[in-house]
């Protein structure tokens, strides 16, 4: 049987500079985003990142170059939402892939999710981001959401990295009590046609 079912409008992203093109300086805070610590950047894949996930940058957490990060260190940004909605926030991740774990936090609201990184043994920096997504229900009318390094045993050797980072109001599928059937021009006839139960 056809269905008829409302096509959602197109999804917006409501993260500015979620891929981190927008700046290409390893030192500098990517535009959009506000950080929490160091002024840190992006990095280029080209330069020695995993393989490509979004463009040409990624955003490494514990710095470019620098030492292991105190925890809490990290990015965040603010963005306009409505209370009872639902958002899904979409992102790529992976580490820095040289030696000892970290743990990735990411806070959405007062919504924590945390992500476990272990080298895998193959190269560093040469570990290629995985894709995840997280689903929200926005409480207020403006929600944090932040990307920061949790306590780690990894000396800076395996930070989180991040990119193409994506939050957008999730498409709402209509219950199947609610789909309509798409009726043929002979079945609405037929229809009309029938007897009224008494």
């Amino acid at each position: 049987a056809l269905f008829v079912l409302a096509a959602p409008a197109g999804a917006v992203n409501l993260i500015a500079n979620g891929g981190f093109e927008a700046s290409s300086d390893p030192f500098a805070t990517p535009p959009g985003w506000t950080n929490i610590g160091p002024s840190n950047g992006v990095v280029a894949y080209e330069s020695f990142g995993p393989t490509p996930y979004e463009g040409e940058y990624f955003y490494d957490i514990g710095g470019y170059g620098s030492p292991s990060p105190a925890p809490g260190t990290g990015i965040f940004q603010s963005v306009a939402t409505t209370p009872g909605a639902r958002y899904t926030l979409t992102f790529g991740y992976s580490g820095e892939n040289s030696f000892g774990t970290s743990i990735l936090d990411v806070l959405i609201g007062s919504q924590l999710t945390q992500f476990t990184l272990t080298p895998d043994g193959s190269v560093a920096l040469q570990r290629p981001l995985v894709s995840t997504s997280i689903d929200y229900l926005a409480l207020g009318s403006s929600t944090d959401i932040s990307f920061t390094i949790n306590a780690a045993s990894d000396s800076g050797s395996n930070d989180p990295l991040i990119d193409g980072v994506i939050f957008e109001l999730a498409s709402a599928i209509p219950e199947p009590a609610t789909w309509e059937p798409a009726l043929s021009r002979h079945e609405l006839i037929r229809r009309r046609r029938l007897p009224t139960p008494r």
